[in-house]
């Protein structure tokens, strides 16, 4: 077990790894922050209507994840595309699991922590230029009939029960995402965003023809009713519902949301495994 996983060696490789990237992620995080205030300058210069709307700040949160996120996950294991840096790396007495452990701790854990707080550094400056200088909080009227205030959004919650799933099922995908770009660096030694980009992109293609085209097919005419689990049956003017018991859409949705993450996760480690022997 020792040799499997050692929590202080772990601990030892979490701080060499920042030791030797801690100005990288500073000069990034600073980076981001000035990228984010720019587009929120830009939009207020442009939009003289509610510029820092709620739905603005949401997709620049998630916009920014999903394009940033990936793109640091694939390049953590940039060292296994050089053979000397990969030979090196491979040389660092730490376990495949330990390995792994540290990627996932940086690329899952530490890096929607970081760019969480840099969105709202940013967002907070932002929503008190914008309440203080704008002319479209400084006396026009909401539809309530007070005063319109630019307002910090909860990027991770919603009051209305569609917009959280949503966002629920945003949060699942970022990490599937995240992790398949992790897997992405470990397995293909150059252009690993690109070439993890196309290999999802085609997947997403394959899943979208595969239903369209042949699940498609095979059903009758119809349409699924909210989930999976249940599909309305067009019979000329009359609709049959035909429904699965709930159970089985918990466990398709645990099974897709969930362990397709844990999967790349294990695959992550046999890959890395296999380069280590």
């Amino acid at each position: 077990m020792q040799q499997l996983f050692n929590f202080q060696r772990c601990n030892l490789l979490v701080a060499k790894h920042w030791a030797e990237n801690k100005k990288r992620y500073f000069l990034s995080f600073a980076a981001y922050i000035s990228l984010v205030f720019v587009w929120y300058v830009f939009v207020m210069m442009t939009d003289d209507s509610d510029p820092l709307a709620g739905g603005l700040q949401r997709i620049t949160f998630y916009f920014s994840a999903f394009f940033v996120g990936p793109f640091y996950a694939s390049q953590f294991f940039k060292e296994l595309g050089s053979k000397s840096k990969g030979t090196s790396y491979l040389m660092v007495p730490a376990s495949s699991l330990e390995k792994l452990c540290c990627s996932l701790l940086y690329a899952v854990i530490f890096f929607p922590l970081a760019l969480f707080t840099a969105f709202y550094i940013v967002d907070i400056v932002a929503v008190f230029i914008a309440n203080s200088s704008h002319t479209s909080y400084t006396g026009l009227k909401d539809q309530e009939g007070g005063i319109l205030r630019a307002k910090l959004v909860n990027i991770l919650w919603s009051d209305r029960r569609q917009e959280r799933e949503v966002l629920h099922y945003g949060i699942l995908i970022f990490f599937a995402i995240q992790s398949a770009a992790l897997l992405g660096s470990i397995y293909f030694a150059q252009y690993s965003y690109i070439k993890t980009a196309i290999v999802l992109t085609l997947l997403f293609l394959f899943i979208a023809w595969f239903t369209h085209y042949i699940v498609g097919n095979i059903l009758p005419s119809g349409n699924f009713h909210n989930n999976i689990t249940r599909y309305s049956v067009n019979e000329g003017s009359q609709y049959k519902l035909v429904q699965l018991p709930s159970w089985v859409g918990h466990v398709l949705e645990v099974g897709l949301f969930y362990g397709s993450t844990l999967t790349l996760w294990v695959v992550s480690y046999f890959r890395l495994k296999e380069k280590e022997v």
